[in-house]
């Protein structure tokens, strides 16, 4: 049986935690400080964590190093990170840091051969595309979160150029349940789960464990959440958390 994998995402901001929804900053709550969150999960065993700084490319920051450092330092599991990746030299300075993989956004809808140089020098496995998802006149289109703006290519293009490069995986973002857990979008993933030639990961919308089955019905290979391991219901309090190995069983496999 395929394993099927959980992955939190911790959204960074100027070095410290926040849950956002549908990517508006006026929605921004703390969650916590970086490290003591990373030792929580650590506790919890989780398959793996995705750490995305949202305040890199948006305000020109530079990429905290010396957090990322500790943080891998820290952690017992796989991490990814994306933000701010803009050359080769800043994807291999996480990888040596002890990340397992990077996640390219927006740097690569300029700049494609980035993407490309990261899959030569750090290997497909190594490499995440993360796609932002909104849903417009019925249509689902690719959004630029920098420009703020749909792109002209189609989802389905953009899905057959990442086939013909072979990128590791695919992580797919739906902005417009993102952070509200109001149930993931089925639609959408029955439009894409035969369109991707390598592992989806789906964000969006899941309101609870329970959820999660629904999901894994299709052709899903992991789903990350920057949500439901963040707080256990809408609007609700920080309270981090995690299935047990028994609540995973049964919410994924049963």
């Amino acid at each position: 049986m395929p394993f099927k994998r959980l992955i939190p995402v911790l959204l960074l901001n100027n070095e410290e935690l926040i849950h956002r929804k549908k990517y508006e900053s006026s929605s921004d709550k703390y969650v916590g400080d970086p490290i003591n969150t990373i030792n929580v999960f650590n506790q919890y065993e989780v398959d793996e964590l995705t750490i995305l700084d949202i305040s890199t490319r948006k305000n020109n920051n530079e990429i905290c190093f010396d957090l990322l450092s500790e943080i891998s330092g820290e952690a017992f599991f796989p991490l990814s990170y994306g933000g701010g990746i803009n050359k080769i030299d800043d994807a291999k300075k996480i990888i040596n840091l002890g990340f397992e993989k990077v996640v390219l956004n927006n740097s690569i809808l300029d700049n494609f051969g980035l993407l490309e140089d990261c899959i030569k020098y750090l290997g497909s496995q190594s490499v995440v595309v993360s796609i932002d998802i909104v849903l417009k006149n019925k249509n689902y289109m690719i959004y630029d979160y920098i420009k703020k703006k749909t792109l002209d290519i189609s989802l389905f293009e953009y899905i057959s150029m990442l086939n013909n490069i072979k990128v590791g995986e695919i992580l797919f973002s739906l902005i417009d349940l993102d952070g509200t857990m109001l149930g993931h979008d089925s639609n959408f993933i029955s439009l894409i789960q035969n369109k991707v030639e390598m592992p989806i990961i789906y964000k969006g919308g899941l309101k609870n464990y329970n959820d999660l089955k629904d999901v894994f019905k299709f052709n899903i290979d992991a789903v990350a959440s920057s949500t439901i391991f963040i707080m256990k219901k809408i609007n609700g309090g920080i309270v981090l958390n995690y299935p047990t190995e028994q609540e995973k069983n049964f919410y994924i496999y049963d």
